[in-house]
């Protein structure tokens, strides 16, 4: 189950990073501006608070505070993509598929 979420994070993390170089090169200023910003904020309260999910899950980084930055990530793309994933992580424990 670990290497699942594990999964999941990563692959919400990097969908993100992509979306925000994407928003960038495109050039959609004001998409940019309110993305940045909610990037900013995630990073900035997931490292003054110490969140880091990879540890929680049993991934670990060679570099300090590189966990953190990157659940800053993760949050900042929204509470949505956290909702999907953690219904369809208990569907899935409970034998069900939960969409």
């Amino acid at each position: 189950m670990e290497a699942i979420a594990l999964f999941l994070t990563l692959a919400v993390t990097v969908e993100g990073i992509v979306e925000y170089i994407k928003t960038i090169i495109d050039g959609e200023r004001k998409a940019a501006v309110i993305q940045i910003g909610a990037l900013a904020v995630a990073v900035a309260l997931c490292i003054l608070s110490g969140a880091d999910i990879y540890a929680a899950i049993g991934a670990s980084f060679t570099v300090p505070y590189v966990g953190c930055v990157l659940t800053g990530v993760f949050a900042s793309r929204g509470a949505n993509y956290a909702s999907d994933i953690l219904g369809r992580l208990k569907g899935a424990g409970g034998g069900k598929y939960a969409a």
